[in-house]
């Protein structure tokens, strides 16, 4: 399990990581650590952490590994939040708001994207398995014109919303493409 610790008092982002095999607790920091920070911030994870979460565990080893320079994002993400009165500044004062916002937006049109292709996909599936099923059962040229033209639609709207384009006469049963 890892979890991060944000110590206000000497501005240092660290990441814990739990190891219950090992019973050990091993972590790092975004920047260099004093030897004054290091005691206090062991003596802080042995009596909250280590004490609080895991009680079974007699001696924990505290292994420090190091500085870790992607804590520096996650240290500049909590500090550019800060609680504001209302609203409004909480929107001006965060510059990551509209890079969320673009991530909500990218992630929810994504989402669209791969339902609405896996939703046709999957009705040109079901139409071709019933046009098979007419095709057998010696339909009329009429209902399987019907199908025709319901699988170019199917198609058509599938290839609007995937990268993979497919064209209608590679899914068409032979007996539709006369």
């Amino acid at each position: 399990m890892k979890e991060l610790y944000y110590f206000s008092k000497s501005d240092v982002m660290i990441q814990v990581q739990f190891s219950n095999a090992s019973q050990s607790l091993r972590y790092a920091s975004h920047r260099h650590l004093s030897e004054e920070e290091r005691m206090t911030i062991e003596k802080y994870l042995l009596k909250n952490v280590v004490s609080e979460s895991h009680t079974e565990w007699g001696d924990t080893q505290l292994d420090y590994l190091g500085i870790d320079y992607k804590l520096i994002n996650s240290l500049n993400q909590f500090n550019s939040v800060k609680p504001s009165e209302s609203k409004e500044d909480a929107a001006l004062n965060n510059p990551f708001k509209s890079f969320v916002n673009k991530d909500i937006e990218k992630s929810v049109n994504e989402l669209i994207t791969t339902s609405m292709t896996n939703y046709y996909f999957e009705k040109i599936g079901s139409t071709l398995l019933e046009t098979r099923r007419e095709i057998e059962a010696a339909a009329e040229k009429t209902k399987l014109a019907e199908y025709k033209q319901m699988l170019e639609e199917l198609v058509d709207a599938y290839n609007q919303y995937s990268n993979r384009k497919v064209k209608i006469k590679d899914i068409l049963p032979a007996e539709l493409c006369v």
